[in-house]
C-alpha cells in the first residue's frame, strides 16, 4: 500500500505510460503500478546499488520482467526517448534543479515529469519557470505534521506568472480545498513563530524582519482569496 504522498504521485500517471524512477529507493511506486498493470513498464534508478537491490528485491517474479535497474546519477541511466514520464521525489527542490539541468538534450527528450521536492520548493519552481516547464497538474498533500507539493510539468511556458506560484502552484491555489487552508495555516504560524524569535534584535535583523512581514502578507492574502 503506497503512502498518501505516493498514491497521489501513482494518480497523475496516465494508463499505459512507461516512467522512470529517478531515486526509487524501494521501488515501491513503480512495483505498485506494474501490480496494477496501469504501466507496462518501468526503470528503477538510483545513484546507490543498495536501495536498487532493495528494488529488486521488492519486484517479485511477477514485475520483474517489466522492470530494469539502472545504477546512475540523476537521469543519467535514461536513453532519450526512452520513457514517456520521469518521476523525480523525495530529494530537496536544489537537487532536483540539478538534474534536470544536468543534460538538457537528455532533459528536453522526456516529455513529462512528476516532482515531488521535500524542502526548497521555491527554488525548484523558480527553476522551473526560468528554464521554461509548463506545469500540469499539482496535488497538495499532507501526511501526519508534513505537506508535500507534486507538480506535473511539461515543456513549454507558462501563460502567467505571480512571486507567490514560487511558494504555492497555480494548480493547487485554483483546487483549493481543506488542505490548503491547513497547510497555509501552518506557514503562517511558522512565519510568526520566526517573527517572535527575530523580535530582540530590531536593527541587526532589519531586512530579515521586513522579508518576513511580506511573506506573512502574502500567504493572509492567499488564504483570503482562496475558494472565492
Amino acid at each position: 500500500m503506497l503512502t498518501p504522498r505516493l498514491q497521489a504521485i501513482a494518480e497523475m500517471i496516465p494508463q499505459g505510460a512507461s516512467l522512470a524512477d529517478i531515486g526509487t529507493d524501494h521501488g515501491y511506486l513503480p512495483i505498485a503500478l506494474l501490480k496494477e498493470a496501469q504501466i507496462p513498464f518501468a526503470i528503477a534508478a538510483d545513484i546507490n546499488e543498495k536501495p536498487l537491490a532493495s528494488a529488486r528485491k521488492n519486484t517479485g517474479e511477477a514485475c520483474l520482467d517489466k522492470m530494469q535497474f539502472r545504477l546512475g546519477n540523476g537521469i543519467e541511466p535514461i536513453e532519450p526517448g526512452e520513457v514517456d514520464l520521469v518521476v523525480i521525489a523525495g530529494m530537496g527542490g536544489e537537487l532536483i534543479s540539478e538534474i534536470l539541468s544536468a543534460d538538457w538534450e537528455k532533459t528536453r527528450s522526456i516529455p513529462t515529469y512528476i516532482l515531488q521536492p521535500m524542502v526548497k520548493v521555491p527554488v525548484l519552481r523558480k527553476f522551473l519557470h526560468e528554464n521554461h516547464f509548463r506545469i500540469l497538474d499539482e496535488e497538495l498533500v499532507r501526511e501526519g505534521k508534513k505537506f508535500y507539493q507534486i507538480i506535473k510539468v511539461v515543456h513549454g511556458e507558462e501563460n502567467d506568472f505571480n512571486p507567490i506560484y514560487e511558494e504555492i502552484g497555480p494548480v493547487i491555489l485554483r483546487k483549493s480545498g481543506p488542505v490548503l487552508q491547513e497547510y497555509l495555516d501552518f506557514r503562517i504560524e511558522r512565519i510568526e513563530i520566526i517573527q517572535a524569535q527575530l523580535r530582540g534584535c530590531l536593527e541587526s535583523k532589519k531586512n530579515e524582519i521586513l522579508l518576513w512581514e511580506k511573506k506573512k502578507h502574502e500567504f493572509l492574502e492567499v488564504k483570503d482569496n482562496v475558494g472565492k
